[in-house]
């Protein structure tokens, strides 16, 4: 596995290709990157991006999904088309970074919940979007989300009975939010895993960042080894638990020895 952060980490510090350029400052051996706005969901954005990264790899890009992952799936056909551009754009945006993989949302959950097996034409919307990310090169990852209609082992079983080339993000804290463990999501996902979003939960359930709380990483090794995992491992924090520099740097130090 090699160790990666996505630019999220520093969400408002600068633009975007501004804290691209900072990555290369700690170590790592990879990156995700967060496109932040539809400007910036263009492959000329990407090539920008990319330059800035000076020679770091990044793996996968994660747009900011509530601007119109929802609409992916809306019942009204303009909605769709719209936020279908919008989707292809961050697929040209990655396929100019040299990124393989589109972090996905999918519909957000409202009041009383949502059932995947409820959102409008999902398998057929689904499948649009796996088209058009491979005419990109790129590949479509749907990521285990607290508010979103992916939450749990039996979501993904459902969407991996309906889909043999979707592949997984694992969130652990999302997971965490949904009280599930993350080595059960690992399972669940089992070859499909193609991705993994690290960050820590404590006793009190407050983020922070790994090897500062109670996540058995111990576990979720284990699992990982288990279903032959050999993907990127992203630290993705909030800004919030990236503000402290050396806090930052030995939560790192910390992955390097869970994944040496």
């Amino acid at each position: 596995m090699r160790l990666g952060m996505s630019t999220a980490a520093f969400y408002g510090r600068g633009d975007t290709e501004e804290l691209a350029a900072r990555m290369g400052d700690w170590g790592l051996d990879c990156c995700e990157v967060f496109l932040e706005t539809p400007s910036e969901y263009t492959a000329a954005f990407g090539r920008v991006v990319r330059q800035a990264l000076a020679g770091l790899d990044c793996v996968s890009v994660h747009p900011m999904s509530s601007q119109f992952e929802a609409q992916l799936f809306a019942v009204y056909h303009r909605q769709r088309e719209d936020a279908l551009r919008l989707f292809e754009g961050v697929c040209d945006a990655g396929q100019a970074l040299g990124a393989r993989y589109y972090v996905l949302h999918g519909p957000f959950r409202t009041r009383g919940g949502l059932r995947l097996a409820d959102v409008h034409d999902l398998e057929e919307n689904t499948r649009a979007l796996l088209r058009r990310a491979r005419e990109r090169d790129m590949e479509v990852l749907w990521e285990n989300v607290s508010w979103c209609a992916l939450r749990g082992p039996e979501d993904v079983a459902w969407l991996r009975a309906r889909f043999q080339d979707l592949g997984f993000v694992l969130d652990v804290k999302q997971a965490t939010e949904c009280d599930v463990a993350p080595e059960d999501m690992v399972r669940a996902m089992g070859p499909r895993l193609r991705h993994l979003h690290l960050m820590d939960r404590d006793g009190a359930g407050r983020l922070c960042l790994p090897g500062e709380g109670a996540v058995d990483w111990r576990a979720l090794r284990a699992a990982l080894d288990e279903v032959g995992y050999a993907g990127a491992a992203i630290l993705e924090p909030y800004e919030q638990q990236a503000g402290d520099a050396d806090r930052l740097r030995r939560s790192l130090d910390f992955l390097r020895g869970w994944l040496a």
